[in-house]
């Protein structure tokens, strides 16, 4: 990346201002780009993993005491054909589609 704190005689030496400036503007972009598609890989990867992640059913939580879900451990209060109903630290219970449920604990 150029230097532009440098003393203006001594900028690209013997480029002009704006050819520095300009060169310094692209290499900016072209790694914000590089940033932006590394994130993009990123997401795609999160995304295809969540697919192809083996989806729990009624039956595999059945006798569950505890259920993970992506904001962690909830205690079960009682299952569905659909869902799982767990316990919050407040005076209502939550209902988790078996789809979001990631891990179940006896």
């Amino acid at each position: 990346m150029p230097r532009l704190n440098l003393p203006i005689g001594h900028r690209g030496r013997g480029k002009s201002i704006d050819a520095t400036i300009n060169a310094a503007v692209k290499q900016i972009a072209a790694d914000k780009a590089a940033a932006e598609r590394e994130q993009r890989i990123a997401r795609k990867a999160a995304r295809y993993a969540e697919a192809v992640r083996p989806k729990l059913t009624r039956e595999d939580c059945e006798g569950a005491r505890f259920v993970r879900d992506q904001f962690g451990w909830h205690k079960v209060v009682r299952i569905s054909a659909k869902s799982v109903t767990v316990a919050t630290e407040y005076s209502w219970t939550d209902r988790l589609p078996f789809a979001k449920v990631l891990e179940v604990r006896s």
